[in-house]
Protein backbone atom coordinates (compact mmCIF):
# COMPACT_ATOMS: atom_id res chain seq x y z
CA UNK A 1 0.00 0.00 0.00
CA UNK A 2 1.69 3.34 -0.95
CA UNK A 3 1.44 6.16 1.73
CA UNK A 4 -1.23 8.27 -0.10
CA UNK A 5 -3.42 5.79 0.37
CA UNK A 6 -3.32 5.01 4.27
CA UNK A 7 -6.83 6.53 5.42
CA UNK A 8 -7.98 3.68 2.43
CA UNK A 9 -10.13 1.09 4.24
CA UNK A 10 -8.77 -2.44 3.97
CA UNK A 11 -9.47 -5.78 5.14
CA UNK A 12 -8.11 -6.36 8.46
CA UNK A 13 -6.73 -9.32 9.27
CA UNK A 14 -8.52 -10.26 12.82
CA UNK A 15 -11.96 -11.20 13.57
CA UNK A 16 -13.27 -8.38 15.40
CA UNK A 17 -15.42 -7.78 18.48
CA UNK A 18 -18.94 -7.28 18.75
CA UNK A 19 -19.24 -4.48 21.16
CA UNK A 20 -20.85 -6.10 23.88
CA UNK A 21 -18.03 -8.26 24.01
CA UNK A 22 -15.54 -5.75 23.80
CA UNK A 23 -16.90 -3.31 26.77
CA UNK A 24 -16.85 -7.01 28.82
CA UNK A 25 -13.36 -7.89 27.93
CA UNK A 26 -12.08 -4.01 28.67
CA UNK A 27 -14.09 -4.03 31.98
CA UNK A 28 -12.09 -6.92 33.31
CA UNK A 29 -8.80 -7.52 31.27
CA UNK A 30 -6.21 -9.21 33.32
CA UNK A 31 -2.77 -9.80 32.51
CA UNK A 32 -0.06 -11.31 34.07
CA UNK A 33 3.22 -11.87 33.85
CA UNK A 34 4.08 -15.07 33.28
CA UNK A 35 7.02 -16.60 30.75
CA UNK A 36 9.20 -19.56 30.07
CA UNK A 37 12.85 -20.11 31.62
CA UNK A 38 15.78 -21.28 30.27
CA UNK A 39 17.77 -21.65 33.21
CA UNK A 40 18.19 -25.09 35.22
CA UNK A 41 15.66 -25.65 37.74
CA UNK A 42 15.66 -24.05 40.98
CA UNK A 43 16.97 -25.45 44.09
CA UNK A 44 13.33 -26.23 45.92
CA UNK A 45 12.55 -26.95 49.59
CA UNK A 46 9.23 -28.08 51.32
CA UNK A 47 6.29 -25.88 50.57
CA UNK A 48 4.10 -24.84 53.04
CA UNK A 49 0.61 -25.62 53.04
CA UNK A 50 -1.50 -23.26 50.59
CA UNK A 51 -3.34 -20.84 52.21
CA UNK A 52 -7.09 -20.93 51.88
CA UNK A 53 -8.70 -18.98 48.55
CA UNK A 54 -11.83 -18.04 50.23
CA UNK A 55 -13.99 -16.08 47.46
CA UNK A 56 -10.92 -16.15 45.16
CA UNK A 57 -12.37 -18.48 42.26
CA UNK A 58 -15.10 -16.10 41.90
CA UNK A 59 -13.41 -13.00 41.78
CA UNK A 60 -10.84 -14.39 39.38
CA UNK A 61 -14.27 -16.30 37.19
CA UNK A 62 -16.01 -13.22 37.18
CA UNK A 63 -12.95 -10.79 36.38
CA UNK A 64 -9.97 -12.46 35.07
CA UNK A 65 -11.09 -15.46 33.31
CA UNK A 66 -12.17 -13.29 30.41
CA UNK A 67 -8.61 -13.18 29.56
CA UNK A 68 -6.75 -15.88 31.20
CA UNK A 69 -9.26 -18.53 31.05
CA UNK A 70 -11.32 -20.12 33.26
CA UNK A 71 -8.59 -22.95 33.85
CA UNK A 72 -5.90 -20.45 34.08
CA UNK A 73 -4.76 -21.91 30.60
CA UNK A 74 -4.68 -18.04 29.42
CA UNK A 75 -6.61 -18.65 26.51
CA UNK A 76 -10.29 -17.33 27.87
CA UNK A 77 -12.17 -15.50 24.91
CA UNK A 78 -10.41 -12.72 24.85
CA UNK A 79 -6.80 -14.09 24.66
CA UNK A 80 -6.43 -13.73 20.96
CA UNK A 81 -7.46 -9.60 20.71
CA UNK A 82 -4.47 -9.56 23.36
CA UNK A 83 -0.87 -8.30 22.72
CA UNK A 84 0.67 -9.40 24.64
CA UNK A 85 -1.49 -12.44 25.50
CA UNK A 86 -2.52 -12.95 29.02
CA UNK A 87 -0.40 -15.96 30.21
CA UNK A 88 -0.38 -19.59 31.20
CA UNK A 89 -0.70 -19.69 35.15
CA UNK A 90 -0.42 -23.43 35.21
CA UNK A 91 3.23 -23.50 34.65
CA UNK A 92 4.01 -21.22 37.63
CA UNK A 93 6.33 -18.76 35.42
CA UNK A 94 6.40 -15.59 36.62
CA UNK A 95 8.11 -12.39 35.35
CA UNK A 96 7.76 -10.44 37.67
CA UNK A 97 9.16 -11.22 41.33
CA UNK A 98 11.45 -10.78 44.41
CA UNK A 99 12.75 -14.17 43.64
CA UNK A 100 16.11 -15.98 42.04
CA UNK A 101 15.73 -16.61 38.76
CA UNK A 102 12.81 -19.97 37.62
CA UNK A 103 11.46 -19.24 40.99
CA UNK A 104 7.60 -19.16 41.65
CA UNK A 105 6.01 -15.41 42.71
CA UNK A 106 5.66 -15.25 46.48
CA UNK A 107 2.46 -14.08 47.17
CA UNK A 108 3.20 -10.66 47.69
CA UNK A 109 4.51 -10.32 44.23
CA UNK A 110 1.40 -11.39 43.16
CA UNK A 111 -0.52 -9.04 45.45
CA UNK A 112 1.79 -6.28 43.93
CA UNK A 113 1.43 -7.03 40.21
CA UNK A 114 -2.85 -7.89 40.98
CA UNK A 115 -3.26 -4.19 42.50
CA UNK A 116 -0.86 -2.31 40.25
CA UNK A 117 -1.46 -3.61 37.24
CA UNK A 118 0.90 -4.27 33.81
CA UNK A 119 1.58 -0.91 32.66
CA UNK A 120 1.49 -0.98 28.73
CA UNK A 121 -0.92 -4.10 28.44
CA UNK A 122 -4.20 -4.35 28.90
CA UNK A 123 -4.10 -5.93 32.33
CA UNK A 124 -5.29 -3.31 34.65
CA UNK A 125 -4.63 -2.10 38.49
CA UNK A 126 -7.25 -3.97 40.55
CA UNK A 127 -6.32 -2.06 43.68
CA UNK A 128 -9.02 0.52 43.06
CA UNK A 129 -11.66 -1.97 42.58
CA UNK A 130 -11.08 -4.46 44.98
CA UNK A 131 -10.04 -4.79 48.81
CA UNK A 132 -6.89 -5.91 50.02
CA UNK A 133 -8.38 -9.35 51.07
CA UNK A 134 -9.84 -9.58 47.54
CA UNK A 135 -7.13 -9.48 46.13
CA UNK A 136 -4.70 -11.62 48.41
CA UNK A 137 -8.45 -14.19 47.66
CA UNK A 138 -6.96 -14.03 43.91
CA UNK A 139 -3.79 -14.29 44.23
CA UNK A 140 -4.52 -17.62 46.50
CA UNK A 141 -6.71 -18.64 43.86
CA UNK A 142 -4.28 -18.48 41.06
CA UNK A 143 -1.71 -20.37 43.03
CA UNK A 144 -3.86 -23.27 42.50
CA UNK A 145 -3.47 -23.64 39.04
CA UNK A 146 0.32 -24.26 39.17
CA UNK A 147 1.39 -27.67 41.09
CA UNK A 148 4.53 -26.04 41.58
CA UNK A 149 2.77 -24.16 44.67
CA UNK A 150 2.42 -27.79 46.46
CA UNK A 151 6.28 -28.78 46.31
CA UNK A 152 8.05 -25.53 46.22
CA UNK A 153 8.68 -22.44 48.18
CA UNK A 154 9.51 -19.15 46.25
CA UNK A 155 13.21 -18.31 47.72
CA UNK A 156 13.38 -14.67 47.53
CA UNK A 157 16.91 -13.16 45.90
CA UNK A 158 19.77 -11.64 48.09
CA UNK A 159 19.83 -8.11 47.07
CA UNK A 160 23.02 -7.16 48.70
CA UNK A 161 23.60 -3.43 50.20
CA UNK A 162 22.82 -0.62 47.61
CA UNK A 163 25.24 2.07 46.11
CA UNK A 164 24.04 5.60 46.00
CA UNK A 165 23.86 7.25 42.64
CA UNK A 166 27.01 8.97 41.77
CA UNK A 167 29.04 10.00 38.63
CA UNK A 168 31.82 7.78 39.17
CA UNK A 169 28.74 4.71 39.70
CA UNK A 170 26.99 5.97 36.33
CA UNK A 171 30.22 6.10 34.80
CA UNK A 172 30.71 2.36 36.09
CA UNK A 173 27.03 1.58 34.93
CA UNK A 174 27.81 2.86 31.10
CA UNK A 175 30.56 1.08 30.79
CA UNK A 176 29.21 -2.32 31.95
CA UNK A 177 25.77 -0.99 29.73
CA UNK A 178 27.80 -0.32 26.36
CA UNK A 179 30.87 -3.21 27.33
CA UNK A 180 30.97 -7.05 26.96
CA UNK A 181 30.12 -7.87 30.12
CA UNK A 182 26.55 -6.57 30.34
CA UNK A 183 25.93 -6.35 26.33
CA UNK A 184 22.76 -4.39 27.21
CA UNK A 185 23.22 -1.75 24.26
CA UNK A 186 22.86 -5.18 21.79
CA UNK A 187 19.33 -4.51 22.75
CA UNK A 188 18.55 -1.81 24.56
CA UNK A 189 20.50 0.22 22.33
CA UNK A 190 23.08 2.93 22.96
CA UNK A 191 20.66 5.56 24.18
CA UNK A 192 18.36 2.71 26.12
CA UNK A 193 15.24 3.03 23.45
CA UNK A 194 15.25 -0.33 22.32
CA UNK A 195 16.87 0.07 19.01
CA UNK A 196 19.53 -1.85 19.39
CA UNK A 197 21.13 -4.26 16.81
CA UNK A 198 19.46 -7.36 17.88
CA UNK A 199 16.43 -5.61 18.66
CA UNK A 200 14.62 -6.83 15.15
CA UNK A 201 16.39 -10.35 15.82
CA UNK A 202 13.95 -10.91 19.12
CA UNK A 203 10.96 -11.69 17.50
CA UNK A 204 9.22 -13.71 19.77
CA UNK A 205 9.40 -14.84 23.65
CA UNK A 206 9.10 -18.22 25.13
CA UNK A 207 5.54 -18.32 24.51
CA UNK A 208 5.57 -17.29 20.66
CA UNK A 209 4.23 -13.57 21.56
CA UNK A 210 6.22 -10.98 19.41
CA UNK A 211 8.81 -9.31 22.01
CA UNK A 212 10.26 -5.78 21.81
CA UNK A 213 13.73 -4.47 24.35
CA UNK A 214 12.05 -2.24 26.84
CA UNK A 215 12.61 1.22 26.30
CA UNK A 216 14.79 2.34 29.38
CA UNK A 217 14.03 6.21 28.93
CA UNK A 218 10.21 5.64 29.63
CA UNK A 219 10.49 3.80 33.54
CA UNK A 220 7.17 5.15 34.16
CA UNK A 221 6.51 1.76 31.36
CA UNK A 222 7.66 -0.85 33.66
CA UNK A 223 6.01 -3.31 34.09
CA UNK A 224 7.52 -4.22 37.53
CA UNK A 225 8.42 -0.77 38.64
CA UNK A 226 10.41 2.44 37.93
CA UNK A 227 12.20 3.01 40.65
CA UNK A 228 16.49 2.53 41.31
CA UNK A 229 15.49 -0.44 43.49
CA UNK A 230 12.90 -2.31 40.64
CA UNK A 231 15.06 -1.86 38.28
CA UNK A 232 18.07 -3.68 40.59
CA UNK A 233 15.22 -7.17 40.71
CA UNK A 234 14.89 -6.44 37.22
CA UNK A 235 18.71 -7.35 36.59
CA UNK A 236 19.14 -9.50 39.66
CA UNK A 237 16.29 -12.17 38.97
CA UNK A 238 15.35 -11.76 34.77
CA UNK A 239 12.49 -11.78 33.12
CA UNK A 240 11.18 -15.54 32.70
CA UNK A 241 10.85 -16.39 29.80
CA UNK A 242 12.10 -13.49 27.90
CA UNK A 243 15.39 -13.10 26.28
CA UNK A 244 16.27 -10.61 29.34
CA UNK A 245 18.74 -13.09 31.81
CA UNK A 246 19.41 -12.38 35.18
CA UNK A 247 23.12 -11.44 35.47
CA UNK A 248 23.28 -12.52 39.29
CA UNK A 249 25.65 -14.84 38.21
CA UNK A 250 27.48 -12.12 35.82
CA UNK A 251 28.02 -9.54 37.77
CA UNK A 252 28.65 -8.16 41.47
CA UNK A 253 25.76 -7.10 43.67
CA UNK A 254 27.77 -3.40 43.53
CA UNK A 255 28.42 -3.82 39.30
CA UNK A 256 24.40 -4.59 39.24
CA UNK A 257 23.99 -1.22 41.57
CA UNK A 258 26.14 0.75 39.17
CA UNK A 259 23.71 -0.86 36.15
CA UNK A 260 20.94 0.08 38.20
CA UNK A 261 21.89 3.77 38.51
CA UNK A 262 23.01 4.31 34.80
CA UNK A 263 19.78 2.94 33.73
CA UNK A 264 18.12 5.10 36.25
CA UNK A 265 19.90 8.03 34.74
CA UNK A 266 18.51 7.70 31.17
CA UNK A 267 15.23 9.32 32.04
CA UNK A 268 15.08 12.68 33.68
CA UNK A 269 12.23 12.36 35.60
CA UNK A 270 10.16 9.19 36.71
CA UNK A 271 6.70 10.07 35.06
CA UNK A 272 6.33 13.81 33.30
CA UNK A 273 3.26 15.70 34.62
CA UNK A 274 0.45 16.07 32.45
CA UNK A 275 -0.21 19.45 30.93
CA UNK A 276 -3.73 20.29 29.14
CA UNK A 277 -2.26 22.81 27.29
CA UNK A 278 1.39 23.31 25.51
CA UNK A 279 2.45 26.87 25.87
CA UNK A 280 3.95 28.66 22.37
CA UNK A 281 5.87 31.32 23.07
CA UNK A 282 6.48 34.48 20.70
CA UNK A 283 9.98 34.45 19.28
CA UNK A 284 11.35 37.73 17.62
CA UNK A 285 12.57 36.74 13.76
CA UNK A 286 12.32 33.48 12.12
CA UNK A 287 12.08 30.71 13.80
CA UNK A 288 14.51 27.57 12.94
CA UNK A 289 14.44 24.64 11.48
CA UNK A 290 17.01 23.09 13.75
CA UNK A 291 15.95 21.61 16.62
CA UNK A 292 19.26 21.85 18.52
CA UNK A 293 18.57 25.75 17.70
CA UNK A 294 18.81 27.93 21.03
CA UNK A 295 15.28 29.28 20.09
CA UNK A 296 13.68 25.77 20.68
CA UNK A 297 15.91 24.66 23.73
CA UNK A 298 14.92 27.46 25.67
CA UNK A 299 10.89 26.43 24.44
CA UNK A 300 9.06 24.82 27.41
CA UNK A 301 9.21 20.77 26.31
CA UNK A 302 5.58 19.13 27.10
CA UNK A 303 4.79 15.27 27.33
CA UNK A 304 1.34 13.95 25.90
CA UNK A 305 1.12 9.98 26.47
CA UNK A 306 -0.57 8.37 23.40
CA UNK A 307 -3.21 5.37 23.45
CA UNK A 308 -4.60 3.28 21.47
CA UNK A 309 -7.39 3.36 19.32
CA UNK A 310 -10.55 0.67 20.86
CA UNK A 311 -13.32 3.09 19.85
CA UNK A 312 -13.83 1.96 16.52
CA UNK A 313 -12.30 -0.97 13.87
CA UNK A 314 -9.52 -1.40 13.39
CA UNK A 315 -8.51 -1.65 17.07
CA UNK A 316 -5.12 -1.34 18.65
CA UNK A 317 -5.42 -2.24 22.41
CA UNK A 318 -0.97 -2.05 22.86
CA UNK A 319 0.13 0.91 20.29
CA UNK A 320 4.56 0.60 19.78
CA UNK A 321 4.52 4.55 20.59
CA UNK A 322 3.66 5.39 24.32
CA UNK A 323 3.88 9.02 24.04
CA UNK A 324 4.80 12.71 22.39
CA UNK A 325 7.13 15.43 23.48
CA UNK A 326 6.41 18.55 22.13
CA UNK A 327 7.52 22.36 21.81
CA UNK A 328 6.13 25.13 20.21
CA UNK A 329 7.03 28.59 19.29
CA UNK A 330 5.51 31.79 17.11
CA UNK A 331 6.83 34.58 15.45
CA UNK A 332 4.15 37.31 13.90
CA UNK A 333 3.88 35.34 10.73
CA UNK A 334 3.78 31.30 11.26
CA UNK A 335 3.41 28.85 13.99
CA UNK A 336 6.19 26.01 14.13
CA UNK A 337 5.71 22.50 16.23
CA UNK A 338 9.01 20.23 17.33
CA UNK A 339 7.96 16.87 17.89
CA UNK A 340 9.71 13.82 18.97
CA UNK A 341 8.91 10.15 19.57
CA UNK A 342 10.30 7.09 20.17
CA UNK A 343 9.95 4.57 17.56
CA UNK A 344 12.72 1.49 17.63
CA UNK A 345 12.61 0.70 13.96
CA UNK A 346 13.27 3.76 11.09
CA UNK A 347 10.41 2.57 8.38
CA UNK A 348 9.47 4.00 5.36
CA UNK A 349 6.94 1.01 4.10
CA UNK A 350 10.10 -1.18 2.41
CA UNK A 351 9.66 -4.18 4.03
CA UNK A 352 6.97 -6.46 6.22
CA UNK A 353 6.36 -5.36 9.43
CA UNK A 354 5.82 -7.80 12.22
CA UNK A 355 2.13 -7.24 12.18
CA UNK A 356 2.21 -9.10 8.81
CA UNK A 357 1.45 -5.70 6.41
CA UNK A 358 3.56 -5.46 4.03
CA UNK A 359 4.37 -1.15 2.89
CA UNK A 360 3.36 -0.26 5.96
CA UNK A 361 5.18 3.18 7.16
CA UNK A 362 6.34 5.12 10.22
CA UNK A 363 4.03 8.09 9.91
CA UNK A 364 2.53 11.03 12.81
CA UNK A 365 -0.33 13.62 12.24
CA UNK A 366 -1.01 16.82 14.62
CA UNK A 367 -4.92 17.18 14.22
CA UNK A 368 -6.62 20.20 14.76
CA UNK A 369 -10.59 21.14 13.84
CA UNK A 370 -10.83 22.57 11.02
CA UNK A 371 -12.23 25.86 12.37
CA UNK A 372 -12.11 27.16 15.95
CA UNK A 373 -15.27 25.79 18.13
CA UNK A 374 -17.43 27.72 20.20
CA UNK A 375 -16.62 27.04 23.93
CA UNK A 376 -16.25 23.12 24.77
CA UNK A 377 -17.29 21.78 21.28
CA UNK A 378 -14.74 19.34 19.60
CA UNK A 379 -14.85 17.48 16.52
CA UNK A 380 -14.50 13.43 17.59
CA UNK A 381 -11.31 13.08 18.33
CA UNK A 382 -11.18 9.83 15.59
CA UNK A 383 -10.69 12.39 12.64
CA UNK A 384 -13.49 14.09 13.04
CA UNK A 385 -17.28 13.42 12.42
CA UNK A 386 -19.95 14.44 9.84
CA UNK A 387 -20.62 17.74 11.51
CA UNK A 388 -16.95 18.48 12.49
CA UNK A 389 -14.64 18.71 9.72
CA UNK A 390 -10.50 18.15 10.92
CA UNK A 391 -7.10 19.49 9.59
CA UNK A 392 -4.38 17.01 9.58
CA UNK A 393 -0.72 17.99 9.30
CA UNK A 394 0.31 14.03 8.31
CA UNK A 395 3.91 13.32 7.98
CA UNK A 396 5.15 10.00 6.47
CA UNK A 397 8.30 8.83 6.37
CA UNK A 398 7.68 7.12 3.20
CA UNK A 399 7.15 10.11 1.29
CA UNK A 400 9.38 12.38 4.10
CA UNK A 401 7.45 15.31 3.78
CA UNK A 402 4.31 16.56 5.26
CA UNK A 403 0.71 17.30 3.95
CA UNK A 404 -2.10 18.86 4.56
CA UNK A 405 -5.56 16.08 4.72
CA UNK A 406 -8.71 17.17 5.48
CA UNK A 407 -11.98 14.86 6.62
CA UNK A 408 -15.05 14.36 8.46
CA UNK A 409 -14.52 10.83 9.98
CA UNK A 410 -11.45 8.24 9.09
CA UNK A 411 -13.34 7.05 5.50
CA UNK A 412 -13.07 10.73 4.39
CA UNK A 413 -9.58 11.55 4.71
CA UNK A 414 -8.10 13.37 1.83
CA UNK A 415 -5.20 15.33 0.74
CA UNK A 416 -6.40 19.34 0.73
CA UNK A 417 -6.78 21.28 -2.69
CA UNK A 418 -4.41 23.84 -1.01
CA UNK A 419 -1.02 23.04 0.64
CA UNK A 420 0.03 25.51 3.20
CA UNK A 421 1.92 23.42 5.91
CA UNK A 422 5.63 22.97 5.91
CA UNK A 423 8.09 20.38 7.73
CA UNK A 424 10.36 17.80 7.91
CA UNK A 425 11.72 15.01 9.97
CA UNK A 426 15.10 13.14 11.09
CA UNK A 427 15.77 9.86 12.85
CA UNK A 428 18.33 8.87 15.28
CA UNK A 429 19.14 6.36 17.89
CA UNK A 430 15.27 5.32 18.12
CA UNK A 431 13.86 8.93 18.13
CA UNK A 432 12.33 10.87 15.30
CA UNK A 433 12.50 14.83 15.77
CA UNK A 434 10.36 16.42 13.66
CA UNK A 435 9.58 20.15 13.02
CA UNK A 436 6.36 21.99 11.29
CA UNK A 437 4.97 24.97 10.58
CA UNK A 438 2.46 26.90 9.07
CA UNK A 439 0.94 30.38 8.10
CA UNK A 440 -0.83 31.29 11.49
CA UNK A 441 -3.51 32.96 8.77
CA UNK A 442 -3.68 31.00 5.34
CA UNK A 443 -7.16 32.22 4.59
CA UNK A 444 -8.29 28.45 3.16
CA UNK A 445 -11.83 27.60 4.59
CA UNK A 446 -10.41 24.11 5.00
CA UNK A 447 -7.04 25.43 7.78
CA UNK A 448 -8.09 26.38 11.18
CA UNK A 449 -6.93 30.25 11.82
CA UNK A 450 -4.05 31.13 15.15
CA UNK A 451 -4.58 33.87 16.58
CA UNK A 452 -2.34 34.68 19.61
CA UNK A 453 -4.35 34.82 23.16
CA UNK A 454 -6.57 31.78 22.93
CA UNK A 455 -6.67 28.15 23.39
CA UNK A 456 -6.52 25.82 19.73
CA UNK A 457 -7.54 22.21 20.44
CA UNK A 458 -5.28 19.69 18.85
CA UNK A 459 -4.32 16.51 19.11
CA UNK A 460 -1.70 13.99 17.88
CA UNK A 461 -1.85 10.07 15.75
CA UNK A 462 1.32 8.29 15.80
CA UNK A 463 2.16 5.15 13.16
CA UNK A 464 4.43 2.18 13.75
CA UNK A 465 5.30 1.17 10.25
CA UNK A 466 7.10 -2.18 11.75
CA UNK A 467 4.42 -3.28 13.86
CA UNK A 468 1.86 -2.86 10.80
CA UNK A 469 0.12 0.19 12.23
CA UNK A 470 -2.34 2.60 9.96
CA UNK A 471 -5.20 4.32 9.57
CA UNK A 472 -6.79 3.90 13.09
CA UNK A 473 -4.66 1.24 14.26
CA UNK A 474 -2.38 4.33 15.51
CA UNK A 475 -1.40 5.61 18.73
CA UNK A 476 -3.62 8.83 19.39
CA UNK A 477 -4.03 11.25 22.03
CA UNK A 478 -7.49 12.88 22.99
CA UNK A 479 -7.69 16.40 22.37
CA UNK A 480 -5.31 19.16 24.58
CA UNK A 481 -4.74 22.61 23.63
CA UNK A 482 -1.88 25.22 21.73
CA UNK A 483 -1.84 28.36 23.75
CA UNK A 484 -0.38 31.60 21.79
CA UNK A 485 1.31 33.82 24.51
CA UNK A 486 -0.27 37.70 23.46
CA UNK A 487 3.17 39.64 23.50
CA UNK A 488 3.86 42.05 26.59
CA UNK A 489 3.17 45.80 25.50
CA UNK A 490 5.72 47.90 25.49
CA UNK A 491 3.93 50.25 27.85
CA UNK A 492 4.43 47.37 30.30
CA UNK A 493 8.50 47.36 29.71
CA UNK A 494 8.06 51.42 30.44
CA UNK A 495 6.20 52.21 33.05
CA UNK A 496 8.46 50.40 35.75
CA UNK A 497 11.23 52.49 35.04
CA UNK A 498 8.89 55.72 34.40
CA UNK A 499 7.75 54.85 38.03
CA UNK A 500 11.39 54.38 39.29
CA UNK A 501 12.36 57.82 37.70
CA UNK A 502 9.67 59.51 39.76
CA UNK A 503 9.85 57.98 43.18
CA UNK A 504 13.88 59.34 42.76
CA UNK A 505 12.63 62.65 41.99
CA UNK A 506 9.99 62.45 44.79
CA UNK A 507 12.70 61.69 47.23
CA UNK A 508 15.34 64.06 45.54
CA UNK A 509 12.33 66.90 46.65
CA UNK A 510 11.74 65.51 49.74
CA UNK A 511 15.73 65.79 51.07
CA UNK A 512 15.84 69.18 49.15
CA UNK A 513 12.88 70.44 50.97
CA UNK A 514 13.80 69.11 54.39
CA UNK A 515 17.20 70.56 54.00
CA UNK A 516 16.07 74.22 52.78
CA UNK A 517 14.12 73.93 56.55
CA UNK A 518 17.01 73.40 58.41
CA UNK A 519 18.84 76.24 56.52
CA UNK A 520 15.57 78.83 57.53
Amino acid sequence: MSPGKLFVSRKQKSTLFSSRTFIVLFAAALIFGLALTLSPAPQTRAAAPLPQADGGQTIYETRCAVCHGIEGDGIGPGAEFLDPRPRDFRRGWYKIRTTTSGQLATDADLFKVIANGMPGTTMPAWGDVLSDDEIRAVASYIKTFSRRYEREEPIVAALGASVESSAESIARGKELFDGAEAECAKCHGSAGRGDGPSANDLTEDAFGDVIVPADLTMPWLFRGGGTVDDIFLRLNTGLTGSPMPSYAEVLTSDDLWHLSNYIDSLATEASPELQVAITAAQNQGPIPDDSEAPEWQTATEFYFPLLGQIIREPRNYTPSIKGVWVRALYNDSELALLIKWHDRFEDAGGAEGAGGIEGTSDGFAVQFPAELPDGDKRPYFVFGDSSNAVNLWYWSAAEDGVEERTGKGADTIAAQSTQNVQGAASFAAGEYTLVVRRALNTNDAEDIQFEAGKFIPLSFIAWDGWRGELDTSGAISSWYMVYLEEPVAVINYVWIPVVVLIVVLLEGLIVWQVRRSNRD
